[in-house]
């Protein structure tokens, strides 16, 4: 009889099929996700491996000495900053086909009315 999606047996199949066979699996599911980010989180990332490394290097260079490590580093990094922040011009014409054509247009000017 119920062919509607709000009569009650739809209902009752429906809420059968939620707790009989997507329970089961949405709980797999979320153990698997728990365990793998529990496992992440005791990984070190990326972001922290390179703050150690930093410090390290701070601390292995010796106060005494004129030429650190660290600032032979950063006079790289500043050169390279330079060469890669070289401005591009981007006035001018966009193409030469546009250009072309505004002049065509100013030659022909604007076209005449006939006077009586």
């Amino acid at each position: 009889m119920g062919k509607s999606l709000r009569s009650q047996q739809k209902k009752r199949t429906r809420a059968i099929k939620r707790q009989q066979v997507f329970k089961p699996v949405e709980d797999a599911r979320l153990e698997r996700l728990a365990k793998a980010q529990a496992e992440a989180v005791t990984k070190p990332s990326v972001g922290d491996y390179m703050e150690d490394t930093t410090k390290d290097n701070s601390v292995t260079t010796n106060p005494t000495d004129t030429t650190s490590t660290s600032g032979a580093v950063a006079m790289v990094t500043d050169e390279a900053e330079q060469t890669t922040t070289k401005k591009i011009s981007t006035s001018g014409p966009r193409s030469n086909r546009h250009a072309r054509k505004l002049r065509e247009k100013k030659k022909k000017g604007k076209k005449g009315t006939n006077k009586f």
